[in-house]
């Protein structure tokens, strides 16, 4: 997830083609040779109720958008030229998408068929996903469904207690990320997440034969992922 009180002690576990490892992902990521996508879901400073990260605005030291930052320039900085990079974040935040990433970025919508009803005069039904390429090659796409949104298929994840999504509070639904590792990472790539959580991203990689490095300061996390 992101910063602790304490430190973590570093674990590794290989699964396949999949490498989880248990750490500050500002440590690890130097460590790591290149990658060819980074998709990742991290914490989004709303005040969301973590086992053991303070996700309010004022708990990230600097701001939430330098903090974050900090560590997709590490992750970036590991892409081959032409690597997409997939950021999922909330909607409340996206007045804030200019001022935080300085990149030239592009939005996807991650919309939702079934979503949680709340006290709202509208409903939250899609996570806005901040989108941009690597320069220095063109961007690689399989071009059979590029287009800039996908409509996933949420309510089994409500529906089902033994799906895979369920395991973190905040669940990414397998299918959509499924969809963009197809569509915007080549066949054999190698795809980064930094904040790697229950291992949705991994999951999705394993499934479409591609590699993956994943890194988790959460140990609960990391033994789901």
């Amino acid at each position: 997830m992101a910063d602790r009180s304490s430190p973590v002690e570093r674990r590794v576990q290989v699964i396949g083609d999949c490498t989880l490892i248990l750490g500050d992902c500002l440590e690890i990521l130097p460590t790591l040779n290149k990658v060819d996508a980074v998709i990742t879901d991290p914490p989004y400073g709303v005040g969301f109720k973590y086992a053991c990260h303070d996700d309010r605005p004022e708990a990230y030291e600097g701001g939430y958008g330098p903090w974050l930052m900090r560590r997709l320039e590490a992750s970036e900085a590991l892409c081959v030229p032409g690597s997409p990079v997939f950021v999922w974040q909330a909607g409340p935040n996206l007045k804030r998408f200019n001022e935080w990433f300085p990149r030239d970025w592009r939005l996807f919508c991650a919309a939702k068929n079934f979503v949680q009803m709340r006290p709202t005069p509208m409903q939250w039904a899609f996570d806005p996903v901040v989108v941009w390429w690597v320069p220095g090659s063109a961007p690689w796409s399989a071009g059979t469904a590029t287009r800039d949104f996908h409509v996933a298929n949420t309510a089994p994840v409500i529906g089902q207690e033994n799906r895979i999504e369920r395991s973190h509070p905040c669940p990414r639904p397998l299918d959509q990320v499924q969809h963009v590792i197809d569509q915007w990472v080549r066949d054999g790539g190698t795809v980064l997440d930094p904040f790697m959580g229950s291992g949705t991203t991994g999951a999705a990689c394993a499934k479409l034969g591609r590699k993956f490095i994943g890194i988790e300061i959460d140990p609960g996390y990391f033994d789901i992922a």
